[in-house]
């Protein structure tokens, strides 16, 4: 059931949506997007690592025997923690984090680099979405606040700002890659796993003789089967 609001509470959401572009911040590219995701990588790696050690014989497997491309698999996101693990210590070391979303909305990173722009709303107490014409205002507003800094101050923060951006986008690339080709083994894996399980049920549905199976569709369903297993699946 929608609320309906008075005049006055009208008036201050309508001002409140109208002043989003005073504080702006690129979608994606938040300091507080940056942390989040980089715990996500984080987690996600670390929970690969462990399964990749736990059962090295299953990735082994996945990689057609080869163990010298298991043991890079497992380095890739082994390394790539780490990496995202440094970045997220490093960036208690950022206490004027809003100077970070200036930086990066005066560039224009927004259209960029990252997915678009949207703003803080006085009114929802949150980053709402920023209409596109309302962009070149969003980097004027930014630009006004980084005149204030002097000089030093501003290469300093230039420099801080576009180190964490862009280290951030190379992390996250290299997560997607690894992340992809995860998924193809996990599937993979899991389309392994199915095809045993149902030859196993089939095996036992057949009509077994001295001479072999009897003709029937379970018969041709395992025959099909079979024939688009990889031959290293035999050798199990």
């Amino acid at each position: 059931m929608a609320v309906e609001l008075t005049r006055e509470e009208l008036e201050r959401k309508n001002k409140a949506y109208n002043r989003r572009y005073k504080k702006a911040a690129v979608r994606g590219l938040t300091f507080f997007e940056i942390q989040t995701g980089l715990e996500e990588i984080i987690s996600e790696c670390d929970e690969v690592t462990y399964w990749t050690d736990s059962d090295e014989e299953t990735l082994v497997d996945a990689m057609e025997g080869d163990y010298d491309e298991a043991a890079r698999f497992r380095f890739d996101f082994s390394d790539l923690s780490a990496d995202a693990e440094r970045m997220y210590d490093d960036l208690n070391g950022v206490y004027d984090t809003e100077r970070y979303d200036d930086i990066l909305v005066a560039a224009g990173l927004g259209d960029q680099r990252g997915s678009g722009l949207f703003g803080f709303d006085e009114y929802e107490g949150d980053y709402m979405g920023i209409e596109r014409f309302m962009y070149g205002y969003a980097e004027q507003e930014s630009a006004k606040r980084l005149e204030r800094l002097t000089k030093k101050e501003l290469i300093a923060k230039m420099a801080q700002s576009v180190s964490i951006a862009f280290n951030y986008i190379g992390i996250r690339s290299r997560y997607e890659d690894l992340k992809d080709s995860m998924d193809l083994l996990r599937a993979k894996n899991r389309e392994y796993l199915d095809a045993t399980k149902r030859i196993n049920e089939l095996y036992d549905q057949i009509d077994w003789t001295s001479y072999g199976w009897r003709h029937s569709s379970e018969a041709e369903e395992l025959d099909r089967i079979a024939e688009k297993l990889p031959q290293e699946a035999f050798l199990y």
